[in-house]
């Protein structure tokens, strides 16, 4: 696959992503320019925007972002899950159980080294070690890397 090829590729980036969390939200916000840079289509969940949201019930709110984020899940190529083990959000690990779910390429990309989730561990494609290895990533050839990370 050759550098203009990824511009056709679409990839879902998964990540928690909260307000309280600088550290998270600077991540995230670093994993999508490292992805932009190597010329994919990256989709982020927090830049989407219900129109005119503060008209909706939270409840028919809610059912719109999500409705929203599986349809973006259905039409990425790739999903890139940001991992913060067993810690991260209930909301990324379901994203990434549901892109592995419906056959979707997972990438999960370690932000700590604590215990990891074996759902999340074995539903992946291969793990890259923080953004460094994301950014150090052989996309061409999409090797399988798996790390030793303990699961429970």
């Amino acid at each position: 696959m050759s550098f203009k090829d990824f511009r056709e590729i679409n990839v879902y980036l998964a990540a928690p992503f909260g307000e309280v969390d600088s550290e998270k939200r600077f991540n995230a916000e670093a994993a999508a320019v490292i992805l932009r840079r190597k010329g994919f289509n990256v989709y982020t969940p927090w830049d989407y925007i219900v129109p005119h949201a503060w008209d909706y019930p939270n409840d028919e709110w809610g059912l719109m972002v999500f409705m929203n984020d599986i349809r973006a899940i259905d039409e990425a190529d790739i999903v890139v899950v940001l991992s913060y083990g067993r810690e991260s959000t209930a909301g990324t690990n379901w994203e990434a159980g549901y892109a592995f779910g419906i056959g979707k390429m997972v990438i999960v990309v370690e932000m700590t080294d604590e215990v990891m989730s074996l759902m999340v561990a074995n539903g992946r494609y291969a793990t890259l070690k923080g953004l460094g290895g994301l950014e150090d990533y052989k996309w061409e050839t999409k090797p399988r890397y798996r790390t030793k990370t303990e699961q429970k």
